[in-house]
């Protein structure tokens, strides 16, 4: 990858965190705020631990957004612990999720394909007790979800959930060892599915840069800015439809901006007359 993965972890608690801490070698992260931040010193990998709530959750996000200067192509994971009637021990990807309070409802990305299974998830304001076959239930899956949504790509925002308490494992019997223990059991899954993400994400990033050609040309000729638009989309399908071409041959007479654009636009619509 031209850029290293970017990842933005959130997580409740810190013993959901511990293991994650230590696969990616995370160390604190020292500033004046209300959160407990890690980060890699090598990569852009960082992690947030929020607290209980979906509010908590909610701001966090935002928080660590403008913490890390959180990239278009940054990942975001909200992982943790959660209550569901079936498959104690197991770990989940979200593909719904409801919000308890105000019947919110947010559907994450199913584009990664892997052998975590999809289940639902309902946020809700305090632990349960009177759990369900038909959703999972954790206190910030929609806070967390609300709020990357609006600030991170679609298909980069992970809800991870491993069940933790159902009527055979009561709540009260969750404690620091045993999440750990939990987490230690799917780490492996989880790094597999993140694996995935960073390809993703990293086709993402290609999108966004700019083409080398693009500074060359704007440096040489006046663009204005919506020409400098246009200008960016047609080097992209340019580059792609004439990798061994040498640009510079082909507009070399090329006298202002508009024509440039022109050449460059007349070179693809012949090359699409040509393949239809």
């Amino acid at each position: 990858m031209n850029s290293p993965p970017s990842i933005r972890w959130l997580v409740a608690l810190r013993a959901e965190a511990k293991e994650i801490i230590s696969q990616y070698e995370l160390k604190s992260f020292e500033h004046e705020g209300p959160y407990q931040i890690f980060k890699s010193k090598k990569y852009d990998i960082w992690l947030i631990i929020s607290g209980i709530g979906k509010v908590n959750a909610a701001a966090a996000s935002a928080y660590l957004f403008l913490k890390s200067k959180a990239t278009p192509w940054s990942i975001w994971i909200n992982f943790g612990i959660a209550g569901f009637e079936k498959n104690y021990g197991t770990i989940f990807k979200i593909d719904k999720i409801i919000s308890h309070s105000n019947n919110k409802t947010f559907f994450p990305s199913k584009v990664i394909k892997d052998k975590i299974e999809y289940a639902s998830l309902l946020t809700v304001d305090r632990a349960q007790e009177n759990y369900s076959k038909n959703y999972m239930y954790d206190m910030e899956g929609s806070g967390f979800f609300e709020t990357t949504s609006k600030i991170a790509s679609h298909d980069l925002i992970l809800v991870l959930k491993i069940v933790s308490d159902n009527s055979n494992n009561k709540v009260t019997s969750i404690n620091k060892d045993n999440i750990d223990c939990l987490v230690k059991k799917n780490i492996l899954a989880v790094k597999k599915c993140l694996k995935n993400l960073i390809d993703l994400s990293e086709e993402i990033y290609i999108s966004k840069q700019k083409p080398k050609s693009f500074y060359e040309l704007t440096s040489k000729y006046s663009f204005t800015f919506s020409q400098k638009i246009a200008l960016e989309d047609l080097l992209k399908k340019w580059q792609l439809l004439f990798p061994k071409r040498k640009l510079d041959v082909i507009i070399n007479d090329c006298k202002d901006s508009k024509s440039v654009i022109i050449r460059l636009k007349s070179d693809i619509d012949e090359t699409a007359i040509n393949w239809s």
